[in-house]
């Protein structure tokens, strides 16, 4: 009973802590004020190391619960420069044919932060896709995935593509490996659509048709979700793309976009790379047999 009392002083902090981060995530606190409020919590629990100087045991509780209230105190410093953070502007991208004619087209959507008084202008206003208010749940998921990657806590997305593609094509050398080396490119859903566009530099390949693709992958062409699927949808139509292929796993959202803004664009969702492949081999056989039938 007497070990669980002197874990008071620990136990409070990390409560304190817990109460301070709730009121930050729902907007009651701003970054700021968050690490200020840390701050005193740490020199709060160092006072209180010298005051039970007498009594070891609680001495230690203390000690612990300083240095904890330490290292939340610097885990959340970055936080107060997010403050400045107000928006992320999502606008239009023109896809990317990566190797020419084969009808793959990687669907990129440009995004945007803003700091506050900052604006962006744009000569047609359809590019603009959405203007997402900063709220500080999204200023922290940030901040804390910039924080995993850099203590190798959380693999990049950028560098988990890259690997995921080479791997998946046993580093073949292809004019894919100049679009995985460029420095403007960021997230991981552009893997499915180089994995197809090398593919269709093999003799073999047919695909007569203007393809969207827009998918992660892993090793193994396993293909995984993606973000702003319906930014997406919308780009692979302003291309004049007939088809768009995206993960099964997005598919139902997909859906969606295109029945709500009605969009002349047939949506295909996929699992793997192979049955990616095998879509795109019927489609163009299909494809063949209309041409021939008309003529």
């Amino acid at each position: 009973m007497e070990k669980s009392f002197h874990m008071l002083p620990f136990l409070g902090a990390c409560f304190i802590y817990l109460i301070f981060l709730f009121f930050y995530l729902f907007g009651f606190l701003t970054g700021s004020t968050l690490v200020f409020l840390l701050l005193l919590l740490s020199l709060f629990n160092v006072v209180f190391i010298f005051i039970s100087m007498k009594i070891r045991s609680l001495r230690r509780a203390f000690i612990l619960s300083a240095y904890s209230s330490l290292l939340l105190f610097l885990y959340e410093l970055p936080t107060f420069i997010l403050d400045e953070k107000e928006s992320i502007v999502v606008f239009y991208q023109p896809s990317e044919e990566i190797v020419a004619s084969s009808g793959i087209h990687v669907l990129g959507i440009g995004s945007v932060e803003l700091e506050k008084g900052s604006k962006i202008q744009f000569f047609d206003e359809s590019d603009l896709y959405e203007v997402i208010v900063a709220t500080n749940y999204l200023r922290y998921r940030s901040k804390n995935s910039e924080v995993f990657e850099f203590l190798r806590l959380r693999v990049n997305p950028l560098e988990d593509m890259r690997s995921s593609v080479r791997l998946y094509l046993r580093d073949k050398t292809t004019e894919v490996d100049a679009f995985l080396n460029k420095e403007d490119i960021n997230g991981s859903s552009a893997g499915l659509a180089l994995v197809l566009s090398s593919i269709a530099e093999e003799p073999e390949w047919n695909n007569k048709l203007s393809i969207g693709v827009t998918g992660a992958i892993n090793k193994n062409g396993k293909v995984k979700k993606v973000g702003l699927i319906k930014e997406k949808i919308q780009s692979a139509t302003r291309d004049g793309h007939t088809h768009v292929i995206v993960p099964y796993g997005n598919l139902k959202e997909a859906l969606k976009a295109k029945e709500d803004l009605n969009l002349p664009i047939e949506v295909l969702g996929v699992k793997s790379v192979e049955e990616a492949l095998e879509i795109i081999n019927i489609l163009n056989t299909n494809q063949t047999r209309i041409l021939t039938s008309i003529q």
